[in-house]
């Protein structure tokens, strides 16, 4: 096989995390991608509430749970401005960008309002927004802001969450995630507390994103990199990508309970060669080795 340098200045970044100094830096400038954006955030809850309409979730009155909100609560803004009645927030790292919550409140509330297209979406989920509360919501978002995220009662955000009791037992309606789970290390654990916080009949909805992001040139490269070349990359970080691929979540998602309502699988072209993987990649079957992203539906039994 012959060498792949793209995989050297990964390796390089992976290591100099080991550096206090730099470690303590690149904490104080960390930032997740896309949810300091209000479109983003609208996009992202539009998307999962058209999937999720479909299978009969209704989002009045729900109690919405997200895993890895990220620099932001904007998604479950977006949620309770449809007429989510709760929202909670759980992410593993506390992301230290200052947000303006107040406008991205009003700029996602004007989108709903305008039902501004969403891409790769044929229709806006008219029938799913709570268009006489609407108003309404907005308004007490906006004073329950100011008073502070976790001084409100229709919204809590919870960092870091390292047991499934932070939050109640049957307690949330739906919980959802936007490219998390790829990135979380204890797969079993946190599909097995997704399934404990829903009520019977509650939903699940995550895109997850099974691809090398930025980590390589190539949509399928982090497969290229052996075991030890990934301890490397991943370094000191708090949290990478887990490399499993889409039959591994739906393979959690049963284990723990869930139904599997639906699997959207987006295949991507091109990518390294099955030959051009590390060992235990290339035994993925050829559904795996093609996904580099899967959006999953899931339902707790009633």
């Amino acid at each position: 096989m012959p060498i792949q340098w793209w995989k050297t200045p990964h390796i390089v970044k992976g290591t100099l995390t080991h550096v206090p100094l730099l470690r303590e830096w690149r904490s104080r400038r960390a930032r997740s991608l896309g949810t300091d954006s209000a479109e983003y955030c609208y996009r992202v809850w539009v998307r999962h509430l058209c999937s999720l309409s479909e299978h009969g979730f209704r989002v009045q009155g729900a109690h919405v749970g997200e895993l890895g909100p990220g620099d932001s609560i904007a998604t479950g803004l977006a949620a309770l401005l449809s007429g989510g009645g709760r929202y909670t927030g759980l992410d593993a790292v506390t992301y230290a960008t200052a947000i303006d919550l107040e406008t991205m409140l009003d700029d996602i509330a004007e989108m709903i309002i305008s039902r501004k297209p969403v891409p790769h979406i044929s229709r806006f989920p008219d029938e799913a927004i709570d268009w006489e509360g609407l108003a309404a919501n907005r308004d007490d978002l906006r004073a329950g802001i100011r008073a502070g995220i976790n001084n409100c009662q229709r919204l809590r955000y919870q960092t870091p969450w390292t047991s499934p009791n932070v939050v109640e037992r049957g307690s949330l309606d739906l919980v959802l995630s936007e490219s998390v789970l790829q990135c979380i290390d204890d797969l079993d654990a946190t599909y097995q507390a997704m399934f404990y916080w829903l009520r019977p009949g509650g939903f699940a909805s995550h895109g997850i994103s099974v691809n090398a992001g930025p980590l390589s040139p190539h949509w399928n490269g982090h497969w290229a990199y052996s075991d030890r070349e990934w301890r490397l990359v991943r370094g000191r970080r708090p949290f990478l990508l887990n490399r499993l691929p889409a039959s591994a979540h739906i393979q959690c998602a049963e284990s723990a309970g869930f139904q599997v309502l639906a699997v959207h699988r987006a295949y991507y072209p091109g990518g390294l060669a099955t030959a051009s993987l590390a060992p235990r990649f290339r035994a993925l079957n050829q559904e795996d080795l093609r996904t580099g992203r899967v959006v999953l539906l899931l339902r707790k039994p009633r």
